[in-house]
């Protein structure tokens, strides 16, 4: 169980519950699959596929999964039904049908295409973490991490979280570390940057395999864009791309940590799965960690 992209969300209030009340708790909503009417069904899954356990807990570290269920719709699937219905009506009655009747309509295709739609699932995981007091979403996208948070809260009743973000401007600290080539340790440049402008253009420069410190991107912030994505190397244990907003993608933990766990048999699935999260889940805290102490510095620098 390795994550790939990271939303860190900070406890604004201490969150204490443990692992079986938060698991009682998760019961409440278990995944269902689509009925024939059902467009999209969500809810809680084992955390280790094949098991029973809602929640995988290691230590203080929660791990949960969110499983989703949708029908595949396409949208000029509906268009085109709808156009024929319309025009069929049209032509019997010999005048125009009215957008709130075609709303009507568009609603009876779509529960008439239900039943015979292809359905796609997916599952979303997130681990809690007490110590640190804060959860982490493994998504490339806000909105589903946010989804996976309302379920949470949903069940719990109350998840006093806000982002986990430094004081400052992150565009404009990731801006001044390239710009002064003077990143804090334990971090490096990795050879992926992004930058725009903040102009109406709003022009962009995407450099991929590039040394972030050379003079083409020097050019780039002389003439006004900032860094909005920046790729990083941690401690030589972790690469990954964060944003302006704070959020963590395209993480890859290097051989020299997944290493760490090679003398466990690979055919025991359930060993394997405990040690790699147990291992992954301490590295990205120490990550999560190292980065909110560089935040800090940069925050009293400015």
């Amino acid at each position: 169980m390795w994550f790939n992209n990271a939303f860190i969300y900070k406890f604004t209030k201490p969150f204490e519950l443990s692992a079986d009340e938060i698991t009682n708790h998760l019961q409440d909503h278990l995944f269902r699959p689509c009925g024939s009417q059902d467009q999209l069904k969500q809810g809680w899954v084992p955390a280790i596929p094949g098991t029973e356990g809602l929640l995988h807990a290691a230590g203080n570290t929660f791990l949960v999964c969110l499983k989703t269920e949708e029908k595949i719709l396409p949208s000029s699937v509906v268009k085109e039904a709808l156009e024929e219905k319309v025009q069929l009506i049209q032509q019997e009655r010999g005048q125009k049908v009215g957008k709130k009747e075609q709303q009507s309509i568009k609603e009876e295709i779509v529960q008439t295409l239900l039943p015979k739609a292809f359905s796609k699932s997916s599952r979303l995981y997130a681990y809690i973490d007490i110590k640190n007091q804060w959860v982490v979403v493994n998504s490339s996208s806000a909105n589903k991490a946010e989804n996976l948070l309302a379920m949470l809260r949903q069940c719990i009743g109350s998840l006093p979280i806000l982002p986990l973000k430094p004081e400052q401007d992150l565009m404009l600290a990731m801006t001044n570390w390239v710009k002064n080539d003077a990143l804090p340790s334990p971090f490096q440049f990795a050879s992926d940057i992004e930058l725009k402008a903040l102009d109406e253009e709003a022009a962009v420069a995407k450099l991929k395999n590039h040394d972030v410190t050379e003079e083409e991107v020097q050019l780039h912030i002389t003439n006004g864009k900032f860094v909005h994505k920046l790729g990083l190397v941690w401690d030589e244990k972790a690469k990954f791309v964060i944003n302006e907003e704070a959020a963590i993608k395209q993480i890859k933990f290097l051989d020299i940590v997944k290493e760490q766990t090679d003398d466990v048999p690979s055919d025991d699935k359930l060993a394997k799965f405990d040690a790699d999260f147990a291992l992954m889940t301490g590295e990205l805290n120490n990550l999560l960690n190292d980065l909110v102490s560089v935040w800090d510095v940069s925050s009293g620098e400015n």
